[in-house]
């Protein structure tokens, strides 16, 4: 890599939270792939048990690792390495990614060639080798309610969902865009200080989108499908599906309540908190059909959604309400 003595073009802003096997294939794909581009690299860890600050003090001197003695969660670390960060473009990653060849120059290029832009993100390449779906539309209250079963059922909200989704967006076709998965995502200084830091109320889950809501009114956003990057995802979040579950829930009511009124909040939580038993038996039903008809993979994924759902149902309504 060049020399950072001097004004980094990139600053990568990597959160860890026990991503040691991740970390290895990351760090080494940075160093051999930054083709020209001042790099500055920085990790916190949050606290991991797995020796993961160990191998980067070992392995990886050239790496800024940032300790932290708690998890911190995902929103501080980045607002953390934020601040350390010296570039012109800060490029928030994923542990759980992979660069490729061109990927970095690609994306520079793009921002020192449109200054009306805020962010670039770039394609995501999933493990089957397919570009990943990561283009959305920013939600509504009525795309979110759409996913509560007792109005989903009734289709009111089927066609905000869909404008929602993007689904028909071709991950080969570079767009302008509302919404991008926060797995890569770079953006221009000064349109980052504009717009102001990671929401750390936000626990895991739904800063991304607050974020690119607010990146949105300093500039526009940028899918580009010329810049490759692997993206493993989401491993740490299927491990964890209980957590995740509460703090999607939590995020969603208050992404509402700051962009869309407290009333919208108000009803998303009514809404959610009606559904939920019903959500829970439902699951419940399906883990065991499957179960006694030898779907086994699929009895496990049923099974697993309803623990998640049923903690969030026993443990995680007062926070739900209180969020």
């Amino acid at each position: 890599m060049r020399s950072v003595a001097t004004r980094p073009d990139i600053s990568i802003c990597i959160v860890n939270w026990n991503g040691q096997t991740l970390l290895g294939p990351l760090l080494r794909s940075i160093q051999a792939h930054s083709q020209g581009v001042a790099i500055q690299t920085i990790v916190v860890d949050n606290a991991s048990a797995d020796g993961s600050a160990k191998l980067i003090s070992r392995e990886y001197p050239w790496v800024e690792l940032v300790k932290n003695d708690h998890n911190a969660g995902f929103s501080a670390a980045n607002n953390q390495a934020a601040a350390r960060a010296a570039g012109r473009y800060l490029l928030f990653l994923n542990n759980d990614t992979i660069i490729r060849p061109g990927a970095f120059a690609a994306m520079m290029e793009f921002m020192d060639g449109h200054g009306d832009f805020a962010a670039v993100a770039p394609r995501l390449i999933g493990v089957d080798g397919r570009p990943q779906q990561t283009v959305r539309n920013l939600p509504a209250l009525g795309a979110l309610l759409d996913q509560v079963l007792i109005v989903k059922w009734t289709r009111m909200f089927r066609r905000q969902y869909k404008a929602y989704r993007l689904r028909q967006f071709d991950p080969d076709r570079s767009a302008v865009v509302e919404q991008v998965a926060a797995a890569a995502l770079m953006i221009r200084r000064d349109a980052y200080e504009q717009c102001g830091p990671w929401d750390e109320k936000y626990e895991f889950g739904v800063e991304d989108v607050d974020l690119c809501r607010r990146l949105g009114k300093c500039g526009k956003i940028q899918y580009l499908a010329t810049a490759d990057i692997d993206h493993l995802g989401r491993i740490s979040s299927r491990a964890n599906r209980g957590f995740v579950y509460r703090a999607y829930e939590c995020g969603w009511a208050r992404y509402l309540r700051k962009h869309e009124g407290t009333s919208a909040a108000l009803r998303y939580k009514l809404l959610v908190t009606a559904d939920l038993p019903l959500r829970v038996v439902l699951l419940a039903g399906a883990a065991m059909i499957n179960r006694m008809r030898g779907r086994i993979e699929k009895a496990r994924d049923y099974r697993d959604h309803f623990t998640a759902a049923g903690n969030f149902l026993l443990t995680g309504m007062l926070r739900f309400w209180r969020a």
